[in-house]
């Protein structure tokens, strides 16, 4: 009987080795999207079945953890409760990615003007083959993004073009964006920014103009690929905004 159960026990080592291997699989569906190792949905897929498998993982530890704890195996118990933690948050992960989703509209171009969003111009030509046309969409992307960002608007300030300039370009350097051009005298900077995980590829220009004494700021994120974003382009502005407002 102790022989069976020191060998049920050892289920645990299962757990944590399925949990790893779906951790495992769960980063590498965005690195080899990032990598050009297959499409992005083929990296969904992956981080899906890893994700679904990885709660498999965590039933199979708990098995295993059960009968470690009866058999007073130390190594075999937290084998168990290490299972049971990563499988836990790979599909922990999964299921947030998937309630932000449903929070947020389907949509990837995000600006501060959607009556007259700021136009892309030297990133047109990095653009090329990308699946999202560079053109604005219209009106029910502004109501659809009115709606889940309300507060996404241009900012204005009490100093000169020039002054703001500066500090949109400086901003924009400190996120990481690659700036492809920057035009004081237009007023205008456009960059692009890639994703950590999946690599995608999102062009942003910044459009500052002066009027009565102030100037005004707007900004525009769109994504190369993706009917939706997961809210990304809204939270790069976001932070962007952020930024300029604290100076």
């Amino acid at each position: 009987m102790a022989d069976k159960s020191r060998a049920l026990s050892s289920i645990s080592y299962l757990g944590l080795f399925i949990s790893g291997v779906c951790a495992l699989a769960a980063v590498a569906s965005g690195l080899g999207h990032r990598w050009g190792l297959w499409h992005f949905s083929t990296g969904f897929q992956i981080f899906k079945a890893a994700s679904v498998i990885a709660l498999l993982s965590v039933a199979v530890s708990m098995a295993g953890g059960l009968f470690a704890l009866r058999d007073a195996s130390r190594r075999k118990t937290l084998c168990a409760a290490l299972g049971i933690a990563l499988g836990f948050i790979v599909a922990g992960f999964l299921h947030a990615h998937m309630q932000i989703a449903r929070r947020v509209p389907k949509i990837h171009d995000i600006t501060t003007d959607t009556r007259n969003p700021p136009a892309f111009q030297a990133v047109l030509p990095l653009r090329k083959g990308a699946k999202n046309p560079p053109t604005y969409e219209g009106i029910r992307i502004a109501r659809l993004q009115k709606k889940a960002y309300p507060d996404i608007k241009p900012l204005t300030f009490q100093t000169s073009k020039e002054e703001v300039f500066k500090r949109a370009l400086a901003a924009a350097q400190a996120m990481g964006w690659h700036v492809v051009s920057s035009k004081p005298t237009e007023g205008r900077i456009e960059a692009y920014d890639t994703t950590f995980w999946y690599g995608f590829i999102d062009d942003i220009v910044i459009r500052i103009t002066s009027s009565s004494g102030t100037t005004r700021l707007d900004i525009r994120s769109k994504s190369r690929v993706g009917v939706g974003d997961i809210g990304e382009n809204a939270r790069r502005i976001r932070g962007f905004l952020e930024k300029l407002k604290v100076r």
